[in-house]
């Protein structure tokens, strides 16, 4: 199987640049991995303000000696969101082959035996003797603050999707960063009732800070206070019956999603029903920040 994605990351110096979208630099990242043929193919590119043309940094290609190893290095990417305590961590692969140009330094390298791939709180970095690529982390942030690490969770589905069986278990696609930050890691452990909790605390954060409300509104008052259809703050339509459901699909979710299962025990939600949630409020948080963009 062949895979193929693009990493963006763009470098703001302020907020106000952020809504100009004027950012300082942006780097670009293009990753091949080819699981038939065991190939680890990355290139990166630097597209700075005024120059019509990006500059290519690095651009390599390295055969696994063993493709197992391309999981070792996602499972030391997901140590590190999962654990979130700042700590650089690498791992070094071996490889059957590697060649690679660095054009910072203009010029080729042949016959690269290992690779070390590190992790920290700016990107996932490859080095090939001293000749480094990189994914970053974040795909917008302002003065290297707020990493969302949504390229991080991209390149483990990307992963998860070359090592995907259709009898293994189903894979969890999330998009809004908080969610794969706080509720996909205790989902990866297996605690499928907290991280459906933990879920709901994050889509009730937000109803908060858009809403304006203060701590003390929690849950299904909440919503149906934040999304009323006569004077509730937080309405995405003009016909009031799409209000009335947009209600209702807040609403629910807290009444009967949220709710019961915290006064379950720890096995009441299985995998399934766990993706199955944690999609919906996924859906449910990217309605709300999109429609509060627009406002």
């Amino acid at each position: 199987m062949r895979i193929s994605r693009e990493f963006t990351s763009e470098q703001f110096p302020s907020e106000q640049a952020v809504e100009d979208e004027e950012p300082v630099f942006r780097i670009e990242t293009i990753l091949n991995l080819d699981s038939d043929e065991k190939v680890f193919d990355i290139s990166t590119y630097e597209h700075h303000p005024g120059d019509s043309t990006p500059t290519q940094s690095f651009g390599g290609t390295f055969v696994f000696s063993d493709w197992s190893d391309l999981q070792d290095v996602a499972g030391l990417l997901k140590r590190y969101i999962r654990e979130q305590d700042d700590q650089t961590r690498s791992i070094t692969v071996p490889l059957d082959s590697g060649t690679g140009f660095n054009s910072r330094l203009g010029r080729h390298i042949e016959g690269i035996e290992e690779a070390r791939f590190t992790v920290d709180d700016y990107w996932l970095e490859l080095d090939a003797n001293g000749h480094r690529g990189e994914i970053r982390h974040y795909r917008k942030t302002v003065d290297y603050t707020h990493q969302d690490r949504r390229n991080a969770m991209a390149f483990l589905d990307m992963v998860d999707e070359l090592f995907q069986d259709t009898d293994e278990e189903p894979i969890l696609h999330l998009e809004h960063p908080d969610l794969r930050s706080d509720a996909v890691p205790e989902y990866v452990d297996g605690h499928y009732q907290s991280s459906v909790r933990t879920a709901f605390r994050v889509i009730e954060e937000r109803i908060r800070e858009e809403g304006g409300f203060s701590q003390d509104d929690t849950g299904v008052s909440l919503a149906q206070d934040a999304f009323h259809v006569d004077d509730g703050p937080l309405t995405f339509a003009d016909v009031e019956a799409e209000k009335l459901g947009w209600m209702y699909l807040y609403v629910g979710g807290f009444g009967a999603l949220r709710n019961p299962p915290s006064h379950r025990d720890e096995e009441s939600i299985d995998q399934q029903r766990a993706i199955q949630i944690l999609h919906y409020v996924d859906l449910l948080l990217d309605v709300l920040e999109t429609e509060a963009a627009e406002d």
